[in-house]
């Protein structure tokens, strides 16, 4: 039966995934061990209760990826105000529509790089080890993780920001997030070549 102990299991799987080295969430199939006991000894478990009469078995998955995306460090407490909801709501409606929202994303980089004069690849270039205009505009929250993902998928710029860009603390987060967010984002990969190559042929 579906409650407040199915909820932290979900909880637990993801959290493990995002914050630890030793889960991957795809390898094990989402499944932790845990006993009842232990759950029915948390002092915050009226949370996961409250959880489950708001989302059901198929929304609280992506309830708690779209969380841990933003913040991997929140309290289970915090998940249930407004910022919480309004993670699951935006990374529903991306999901939802996930070549529309693309496009959308590759539209903005686009008009944003010729507005300043620039080339595609110019947008993905580290100078002097700072931050690439792409990055800032993801940082900047105009495009959305998800969007950043699938570009790096195909073109993979990931490791040589890695190495380029100097700073060791923003960036190295968010790479952290691309890389965990992996068994959640269900995209095609031709239609993304399709997408950017429609998108940005010849900037």
């Amino acid at each position: 039966m579906y409650g407040g102990f199915e909820v932290y299991k979900v909880y637990l799987s993801v959290k493990n995934h995002f914050t630890t080295k030793s889960y991957d969430y795809a390898k094990y199939g989402g499944k932790v061990t845990v006993k009842l006991e232990t759950f029915t000894k948390r002092h915050d478990r009226y949370f996961f209760h409250k959880l489950s009469k708001r989302y059901n078995e198929r929304e609280i998955l992506d309830y708690f990826i779209s969380n841990f995306i933003v913040d991997s460090n929140k309290w289970i407490g915090n998940l249930l105000n407004n910022d919480g909801h309004d993670n699951y709501i935006s990374w529903k409606k991306y999901k939802d529509s996930i070549q529309y929202s693309f496009r959308s994303d590759c539209v903005l980089i686009n008009d944003d790089l010729i507005s300043r004069n620039l080339r595609f690849d110019d947008g993905f270039n580290v100078s002097n080890g700072q931050h690439p205009r792409v990055l800032r505009l993801y940082l900047q929250k105009k495009i959305s993780i998800q969007s950043l993902y699938q570009i790096d998928k195909v073109i993979g710029f990931s490791k040589r920001w890695s190495k380029q860009i100097e700073e060791n603390v923003v960036w190295p987060k968010i790479n952290d997030k691309l890389t965990k967010m992996a068994p959640f984002v269900n995209y095609n990969m031709t239609q993304a070549k399709l997408v950017m190559k429609e998108v940005y042929n010849g900037s």
